[in-house]
């Protein structure tokens, strides 16, 4: 069971400036949520109170705006904050499948983004992780890499260091859901892909060919390069323009 009286208040403030009354509230916010952590499920650790609406932004201190999570879990949320650096890491890398969507994060910002393609999801059950993944040479080495399903369908076919045992989730997976998906992975791997899964995929379709396996994918696929080519074709005809 957590710790349900990690600090008593005598009424007066504390060092965050919580005053008589949020030790109640706090155990109240505890006693609701099962004395567990909302993100993770764990009843072990220490479990703090998070404001959903920072009290910064305005958040009150009412028990509709706080979640029982557990201190790693909170250094989860609060990535910019140095006194959960120490324990960030204790924290699952998944939020559990029934987490409430204010805490249901990845571990990392960087977890939230295909080690392959480079898309971000925000929605966890769009990522596995591949586990007990080999170090290449001169590489860097690495517990885990996140991949997006598509991507996952790919590189479990492509590479026999990746298997389905070696592939984790928060939810129910099938090999099947993974590899009817990997015809929509990416043709190329981002620039950025770690090493052990930049794998390219054969092109389909004339497009693919043309310009998703090609250099042409920067600026098609792009909307930022999109902007400045054309801002640059603008100004060019403007010169062109002003010199007549």
């Amino acid at each position: 069971m957590g710790n349900r009286s990690e600090r008593e208040t005598d009424g007066r403030p504390d060092e965050r400036g919580y005053g008589e009354g949020w030790e109640e509230l706090r155990q109240k916010t505890l006693r609701r949520d099962g004395y567990a952590c909302t993100r993770c499920g764990a009843d072990d650790r220490t479990l703090q109170a998070h404001h959903v609406v920072p009290r910064s932004a305005g958040g009150p201190d009412d028990l509709e705006n706080l979640l029982t999570i557990c201190r790693p879990c909170h250094g989860v949320i609060h990535q910019s904050n140095g006194a959960f650096d120490d324990v960030r890491d204790d924290a699952p890398l998944f939020p559990d499948r029934t987490a409430p969507a204010p805490v249901a994060r990845m571990r990392t910002p960087d977890d939230q983004c295909c080690s392959r393609c480079g898309t971000q999801h925000d929605d966890p059950t769009e990522l596995v992780a591949w586990t007990d993944v080999p170090t290449p040479v001169n590489g860097r080495e690495t517990d885990h890499l996140m991949l997006c399903k598509p991507c996952a369908g790919l590189v479990l076919e492509r590479d026999l260091d990746c298997t389905r045992g070696a592939i984790a989730a928060n939810h129910r997976l099938s090999t099947h859901e993974l590899a009817s998906r990997r015809v929509n992975a990416p043709v190329r791997p981002s620039v950025f892909a770690s090493q052990q899964v930049a794998i390219r995929r054969e092109p389909r379709t004339v497009r693919e060919r043309l310009v998703d396996d090609t250099p042409l994918r920067f600026v098609v696929n792009h909307a930022g390069i999109r902007w400045a080519m054309l801002a640059a074709v603008g100004y060019v005809v403007l010169i062109l323009v002003v010199s007549l």
